[in-house]
């Protein structure tokens, strides 16, 4: 059992050139030796040759020896190599390997990471967990897979350093130090992994990212890093957004981002989605947005106190008091439990708000819908920046405290969902949130969900906040439909960002995820709404500091103002939302609707579009 740090806490390139000569030695004859080379041929080594059909024989016996050898050296051909968050990585590494494909995976910190070329180590590398998927090829299996094998790699970020590893020009590149024949660490669940055959890993390791798994869009990315490495206070006269104050930039990067529960980091390194690269100068490919679904995040608190977050009468948290505990403003569990004033002589207890990093997909759609909407204007990094207009913060990582009588409560920064979820296990009154999905739930113990605003984010109607695993049968009940009707309001769409290149691979990525999705009877990974089911969208916006096109003009898209309308384009963190038929309709009341200039409600109507 772990307590609030403070007074409640108690705990504390393997490549194929590298591959040398094998030799056969017949020991009935050693006056004759064969060397098969990495390229499979045979080479004598000395000696003569007494008999043709002595050497056929030999050829014979060197070829059965080495077939199985020389298939893994034939390098697989590379689809897509993608980094990003973590919200699609169990999914699309599980549908990948439901489609036929064989699976490695590993999470050992510093075996598997991505190298951005652009600045100095150590900002140039971002460790993550990896899975790689490849297809047995024609006549292959999963140890020996043929020529013809089709690889695919996920390396697990966040939204943001996703977005810049594709973004960057020259591209960031996915590397690892293990070596051929590894074994996997069976990550994905249902997956048995195969030790990682030689051809596969000379088909990725050491080449571009071309696929950014993200819950942004391009524009919401490059907006987040914008505010993290600008100055103190607010961003501009009449906005809500502040600058975070971990640049300056100088360079190209800015303070590295830490967890307070552990080494985990992120490093802040610019970049920009249009244009040209911010360091090398280099210009950026137009990009192409594919969708995946929607998903809700989940606001969870640790039950381990019957007197606090652990009652049972606490089952629901409003907008207001959500953003208030993030903002550093109320700090008492007393504060979201449904009861008269206690008196100043009670017995209280501290929250401690969990808070992800600001280059996380999450921590935008949450800040932008929740602390830092147009109604509470409260960053949750309210009370880290020490002088407006001056870089540098006063706690990183994020240690943040503030008492009310005697009861002081906490903001602590954590990296990452697992460490969110694991974090909020064992804190006693904790409170977190994080993207709703089987995998990352899985056995979870000690915590429940709220609903938010009295919505339920999972079930049709709230039980006892009991998060659906495979142990307790909730799965099958599992529906999203507050998602799916756009009631619930933290939830944000999952999308693949590639440039046309990469286009193919992440429209077959979307339908790996897609494809695993499932609901009612039976169902196992009600993970999702999918994107052809999501009839509810967030009205788009041009951010300001941040040039996403020629124009910045923000769409909607086609799914919205129809075919022939302008594409997807803009930000949409925090964005109003709106039905599908209610986009259509604005769009026909501007007679725009499948025409090119149609572009459906966004910061250019008459009316706000923000939450």
């Amino acid at each position: 059992m772990k307590f609030p740090p403070h007074a409640w806490r108690t705990r504390s390139s393997n490549r194929l050139s590298s591959v040398t000569n094998v030799e056969y030695s017949d020991r009935a004859s050693s006056d004759q030796r064969i060397s098969i080379n990495p390229a499979g041929q045979p080479s004598i080594l000395k000696g003569k040759v007494k008999s043709k059909m002595k050497l056929a024989k030999y050829l014979s016996i060197v070829a059965l020896l080495l077939a199985p050898f020389a298939t893994q050296l034939q390098a697989q051909v590379l689809q897509g190599n993608v980094a990003g968050a973590a919200s699609l990585w169990i999914e699309a590494g599980q549908g990948a390997a439901a489609n036929g494909n064989c699976a490695w995976t590993s999470k050992t910190k510093g075996v598997t990471y991505t190298l951005d070329s652009r600045v100095p180590s150590p900002y140039n590398q971002e460790n993550g967990n990896l899975w790689v998927s490849w297809s047995p090829g024609t006549g292959g299996t999963c140890a020996a897979p043929t020529a013809n094998s089709a690889v695919y790699t996920y390396i697990s970020l966040d939204a943001v350093t996703g977005s810049r590893c594709l973004f960057a020009q020259p591209q960031c590149t996915i590397n690892t130090t293990a070596a051929a024949g590894t074994a996997g660490a069976n990550l994905l669940p249902g997956v048995t992994d195969t030790p990682l055959p030689a051809g596969v890993l000379a088909a990725f390791n050491g080449t571009a990212i071309n696929v950014a798994a993200t819950d942004l869009l391009p524009a919401d990315a490059e907006f987040a890093v914008y505010s993290t490495l600008a100055l103190c206070g607010p961003l501009s006269s009449g906005t809500q957004f502040v600058g975070l104050g971990y640049g300056p930039a100088t360079n190209g990067y800015g303070t590295t981002i830490n967890s307070f529960y552990s080494s985990g980091s992120f490093h802040t390194v610019n970049f920009n989605v249009y244009g040209n690269d911010p360091i090398t100068g280099s210009p950026i490919p137009a990009y192409v947005i594919t969708p995946v679904g929607a998903a809700p995040i989940l606001v969870f608190v640790n039950t381990l106190n019957a007197n606090g977050f652990g009652s049972s009468a606490l089952t629901n948290i409003n907008t207001a008091q959500l953003g208030l505990i993030y903002g550093g403003i109320f700090v008492r569990t007393a504060d979201v439990l449904p009861q008269a004033f206690a008196g100043t002589g009670s017995t209280y207890y501290g929250i401690t708000a969990l808070t992800r990093e600001p280059l996380s997909g999450i921590y935008n759609t949450f800040d932008h819908s929740i602390p830092n909407n147009k109604e509470l204007y409260r960053s949750q990094e309210a009370g880290n920046c020490p002088t407006n207009g001056a870089y540098g913060v006063s706690t990183n990582p994020l240690n943040l405290s503030r008492t009310v009588g005697t009861t002081t409560g906490y903001r602590n920064r954590v990296i990452g969902s697992t460490e969110m979820i694991t974090e909020a296990q064992a804190v006693q009154d904790s409170i977190g949130y994080a993207y709703w999905s089987s995998g990352n739930f899985a056995n979870n113990s000690n915590i429940k969900y709220l609903t938010v605003n009295g919505v339920d984010p999972l079930f049709n109607t709230y039980t006892n906040g009991a998060i659906p695993d495979t142990g307790n049968g909730l799965l099958p009940s599992v529906t999203l439909s507050h998602v799916a009707d756009g009631t619930y309001p933290i939830w944000s769409e999952e999308r693949f960002i590639s440039f046309a290149a990469g286009a193919t691979a992440a429209a077959n990525l979307s339908n790996f995820a897609q494809n695993l999705v499932s609901f009612g009877a039976g169902a196992t990974q009600p993970d999702f709404v999918t994107s052809p089911n999501l009839t509810v969208f967030h009205a788009h916006y041009a951010p300001a500091f941040v040039n996403f096109s020629a124009t910045n003009t923000a769409s909607d898209g086609t799914r919205v103002c129809g075919a022939g309308s302008a594409p997807e384009d803009g930000a949409d963190s925090g964005g109003l939302v709106f039905s599908q038929q209610a986009g259509a309709d604005y769009c026909v009341l501007k007679g725009n609707y499948g025409a090119s200039g149609g572009i459906g409600p966004t910061n250019t109507a008459s009316f706000g579009i923000r939450q």
